[in-house]
């Protein structure tokens, strides 16, 4: 069976697969079109919002490889599924939260899930990685009318999928049945020989991905919709990329997945805002989800990485085009404007010192090298704000032993540190190896130095302290529940509450809209994940604001004003 062969069988049963389970499921989907696999013709009814992005953008998006490399794609697509059928199809993924694609493209032949590319390689295989649209693109459901919203949160288990991967892998390994399964689906012609060697190359991936799979294993369920990201990112750069086994920490406090849109215009990001440059915080995530960086070696190795820094650049120039999604009245339902009117009052009364609207408050250009302006982000305590402390004590507390490769000799420093600098030298490197000019460089960092001092050069900025979380415009707020940066609040009519009204237990995985209090639909059901907020990590505790709560009335008003937000 040759390479086109594979390709169309997989793509025909996948196609078959999904319509059927499209077909059947709840309100959360819909069904299938007859003239499904028409070119470029939606595989099934979706609105999209107004966010400012063409299709051919939005395709690109989804499926433009950026140095993410976990198997080669052929081996991917033949993968056994312990349950039956073939792991990379969309019924199988779609229980991790992952979106089917809902058009052909040229860069997804094989018709995954929004959010895998495949990357060619020169000299090796095509290889499958994650792009960030698998945990920043979002279907919300309104009475099974899909909106997709670009950018937002996922409704992603990305720990539980990693897990059932790692399963996966062994099975097609050591199922014998599974295996001559996978090896005629991966080999033009099956031979003794060429299975035996398949088999060797294969039991390498299995032992890799199988101990990846423990070093990224929770100690915390983080359900749908969240992930310990920088646990993850550190234990990578730490542990696998500096092959330092000991500085391996449990990954124990998981974070919603932030949203996209004006990220490019601010200030700084991620939930505790450490990072400002652009290709830092994209070739981080990288790093995080399968890239590849040499951190072990002083030879010309060193720094080296998967990271495609042409991609990356690509994305954040899409990134900036991106606008946040306006609550359309059409869909999702009238907007009572004498309420929003009210509800502006209290939210500048309370809200808007930390979350800014638009026009938004602006950094002073005096304060940058280039003369540049961003938007201003609001920054508050941990301890102040009283929300879960997990996630930063954590951070905080957690040290690294670094190799030579980063200071020319051994040491222990800040977690937070060896990340600053453990991705700014990856990317330098990369950079380096792309022949940028300075310029170009500075391009890419989004222009955050701040001005030279005593006629030293321009210093990129760094953060004020390791110990605020972060409070950013909520344009959009509407397509991003659950909240607080731990994901353990529901609803916005439960955030403006008082603790005590909270609900202590709810469940996560449902993309139906709650259009009374504006979250998503969260009562107990079948595939959801039950989200306990009495755990360490995932406490629905703080950001009382005003201290002595607002009534009924006035959180309806405040909700109104936020649905104006956009």
């Amino acid at each position: 069976m040759d390479r086109k062969s594979v390709k169309e069988k997989v793509v025909k049963l996948s196609v078959v697969l999904l319509s059927t389970f499209l077909s059947t499921c709840s309100t959360a989907q819909v069904p299938m079109k007859e003239e499904v696999m028409d070119k470029n013709k939606l595989l099934f009814d979706i609105t999209y919002a107004e966010q400012g992005w063409s299709d051919a953008i939005r395709q690109l998006y989804y499926y433009t490889p950026q140095g993410s490399q976990i198997m080669p794609v052929e081996w991917f697509v033949a993968l056994q599924n312990p349950q039956g059928g073939l792991f990379s199809e969309s019924k199988n993924l779609m229980q991790f939260g992952f979106i089917a694609p809902e058009i052909e493209h040229p860069l997804n032949p094989y018709q995954l899930p929004i959010g895998f590319a495949i990357e060619k390689v020169e000299d090796g295989p095509d290889l499958v990685g994650l792009t960030c649209a698998a945990c920043h693109t979002s279907n919300v459901s309104v009475q099974g009318k899909l909106i997709r919203v670009d950018g937002a949160p996922a409704h992603l288990d990305f720990d539980r999928f990693y897990q059932a991967l790692a399963q996966s892998v062994s099975y097609s390994l050591w199922d014998e049945k599974a295996f001559s399964r996978f090896s005629a689906l991966v080999l033009p012609k099956v031979t003794e020989k060429k299975a035996a060697k398949l088999k060797a190359e294969f039991s390498a991936l299995e032992a890799s991905i199988k101990g990846d799979a423990e070093i990224r294993k929770p100690h915390r369920e983080s359900g749908y919709g969240r992930v310990d990201a920088l646990t993850q990112i550190l234990n990578a750069l730490s542990v696998t990329h500096q092959q330092w086994p000991d500085n391996l920490r449990s990954i124990d406090a998981p974070t919603s997945y932030p949203f996209l849109w004006l990220a490019p215009q601010l200030e700084f990001v991620q939930w505790n805002p450490i990072a400002s440059s652009p290709i830092s915080r994209n070739g981080g995530e990288v790093l995080g989800v399968f890239g590849k960086a040499n951190l072990y070696s002083s030879d010309e190795k060193r720094y080296s990485s998967t990271l495609l820094i042409s991609e990356l650049a690509a994305l954040e120039k899409w990134l900036e085009e991106l606008n946040p999604p306006a609550w359309d009245e059409t869909l999702l339902g009238k907007i009572d404007y004498t309420r929003a009117e009210s509800g502006q009052a209290l939210y500048k009364e309370y809200c808007v010192e930390c979350h800014s609207v638009a026009p938004y408050a602006m950094t002073d250009p005096k304060d940058n090298a280039f003369g540049k302006t961003f938007i201003k982000i609001g920054r508050v305590d941990y301890k102040d704000v009283g929300t879960d402390p997990l996630y930063i004590e954590g951070l905080l507390t957690r040290l690294v032993t670094t190799r030579a490769t980063l200071d020319q000799k051994q040491s222990v420093e800040p977690a937070l540190q060896f990340f600053l600098d453990s991705v700014g030298a990856i990317l330098t490197r990369a950079m380096d190896d792309a022949n940028l000019s300075d310029e170009a460089k500075i391009a890419l960092n989004g222009f955050r130095f701040r001005p030279s001092v005593d006629g030293k050069p321009p210093e990129i900025y760094s953060p004020s302290s390791f110990t605020d979380l972060k409070a950013s415009p909520i344009a959009g707020a509407w397509a991003t529940a659950p909240y607080l940066h731990n994901g353990s609040v529901p609803t916005l009519y439960e955030l403006l509450s008082p603790e005590s009204e909270r609900r202590r237990v709810f469940w996560t995985g449902s993309r139906e809209l709650d259009l009374d209090r504006i979250g998503f639909v969260s009562d107990n059901a079948p595939g959801r994940f039950r989200f306990d907020t009495t755990l360490l990590g995932n406490h629905n505790t703080g950001h009382n604001y005003p201290a002595q709560g607002l009534d009924h009335e006035q959180r309806l008003d405040v909700i109104e004003y936020i649905k104006t937000l956009h």
